[in-house]
């Protein structure tokens, strides 16, 4: 996982699995679609220059997540993609970056904690910003055709959709990082207990 094409791949893989609940596919993709960009995470060091390696992937990321997702939007506007592209890339690294910040220097739950609210925070600035708000890109709103597993929106909104998806992807990476039994109970056990 060191080498620029498995980056790369890694990164593409994430790209399709995030953009599929948009494409007219299953949202369900999403529960593992940031596992990719967290490998990529757990393969470089706490150097500035490996932070600025690890901004320059996720960037990549988010920007073809919505380039994929959201091209339909120049038909009304030239500008209007591109502006809702950088702004929402703009949101995602906050959450993202600040998780392969603190991963490195702390505890991993602290890390993952930061991953989760910091991305829950800037999908709710980025809902209820007079200026630019466009919820198109929230991970609970790629969700929408899995309308079976989702029946408990009516309680948590879209915001639990959102949790739901950040908190599988922290379950299942762990399964990958550390391995062991407990780690596919817990992580088959977060996926699962909302649909049931």
């Amino acid at each position: 996982i060191n080498s620029t094409r498995s980056r790369l791949l890694l990164v593409l893989l994430s790209v399709a699995l995030l953009s599929a609940g948009w494409l007219g596919l299953s949202g369900l993709t999403e529960l593992v679609a940031l596992v990719p960009l967290l490998i990529i995470s757990e393969g470089y060091g706490s150097s500035a220059r490996d932070w600025w390696r690890m901004l320059g992937w996720a960037a990549l990321t988010f920007l073809l997540w919505s380039a994929a997702t959201i091209w339909w939007v120049w038909i009304a506007t030239p500008l209007g993609p591109i502006a809702a592209g950088v702004v929402g890339t703009f949101y995602n690294l906050c959450a993202v970056m600040t998780y392969h910040y603190v991963a490195k220097r702390a505890p991993r739950a602290l890390a993952y904690t930061l991953l989760v609210t910091v991305w829950i925070a800037t999908e709710w600035a980025y809902n209820s910003a007079d200026v630019m708000s466009f919820p198109w890109l929230l991970l609970g709103q790629g969700l929408a055709r899995d309308v079976w597993a989702v029946q408990w929106y009516e309680y948590t909104g879209v915001f639990g959709g959102t949790l739901w998806v950040l908190v599988t992807n922290v379950a299942i990476f762990e399964m990958w990082r550390v391995g062991g039994k407990s780690a596919r109970l817990r992580a088959v056990f977060i996926a699962t207990l909302p649909m049931l």
